[in-house]
């Protein structure tokens, strides 16, 4: 059944959706009404929040088929690009908003059945924007505070608060920043055993198991101040726990190889 759209002033929005716990024919009909939405209304993706149930599901056109997503998340993000986008919500506005271009997209099926999918350009765009709807937000919380501003003055009741937005710096990005410069420090010093002494390389090897330790200690902040940030900003898709420890993950790893590299090239 074809359902109507929620859109500004209506508060609804910014309502952070539960995840779906029973795979039955209620959420059946859910989508299938996400679905004839969609059709009457011509969309491409829809977030099951946009006509007014509070569940995480988003479903998207491709091709001939509607997909739902269910519960989505995503664990891998790669190369960040700027995309113009538009909104459902707030209908007559676009604003330039920086997308990840590469994505992993998890989820479940209609029959609670785990799923990943690599999603890329667009497609990546669409399911981002539509995950934002699912954790409260919109495109307007991705904006720096000069465009929030100016499509606050514009709107004729201003933007719609509640429960806080995404805000534009994470502090815990500073602990990553100072994880992947010790790294890089490190790497610069196995040009040592090319041109230094005996005696320089025994100093080398010594500064470099402190950095190590260093930026072992500011991984292990990054993850408790992240923890910290995605309970206070639970509406933020970066703020997934599944982005945080794939992070982690990365920098874990390239921490391993520049380790393994000290011990076996720089150590005298």
């Amino acid at each position: 059944m074809v359902q109507d759209l929620i859109s500004y002033p209506d508060p609804t929005v910014r309502l952070i959706s539960a995840n779906v716990r029973f795979f039955n024919d209620e959420l059946t009909q859910w989508i299938t009404d996400m679905r004839d939405t969609m059709v009457a209304n011509d969309l491409d993706a829809l977030s099951a929040i946009l006509i007014g149930i509070q569940q995480s599901i988003i479903v998207i056109k491709e091709g001939d088929q509607y997909t739902p997503y269910i519960n989505p998340r995503f664990l891998k993000h790669s190369d960040m690009q700027t995309y113009t986008e538009r909104s459902i919500y707030y209908p007559g506005i676009s604003v330039d908003v920086d997308r990840y271009n590469k994505i992993t997209a998890m989820y479940e099926d209609e029959k609670g059945i785990s799923c990943y999918r690599d999603l890329e350009g667009e497609d990546a765009r669409i399911f981002q924007q539509h995950l934002d709807y699912c954790f409260g937000s919109t495109f307007v919380d991705r904006v720096d505070r000069d465009m929030k501003q100016r499509i606050h003055d514009h709107l004729e009741f201003g933007l719609v608060k509640d429960g806080g937005s995404c805000p534009i710096i994470f502090y815990r990005d500073y602990f990553k920043r100072g994880a992947k410069y010790l790294i890089l420090t490190i790497l610069l010093t196995f040009v040592v055993p090319f041109f230094g002494s005996v005696q320089a390389n025994e100093w080398i090897y010594v500064l470099d198991k402190y950095l190590i330790a260093g930026a072992l200690l500011l991984m292990i902040g990054y993850f408790f101040y992240a923890q910290y940030e995605s309970q206070l900003y639970k509406q933020c898709t970066s703020c997934q726990i599944g982005n945080i420890l794939g992070t982690l993950a990365i920098l874990l790893g390239q921490l391993a190889i520049v380790s393994t590299g000290v011990f076996f090239w720089v150590a005298p």
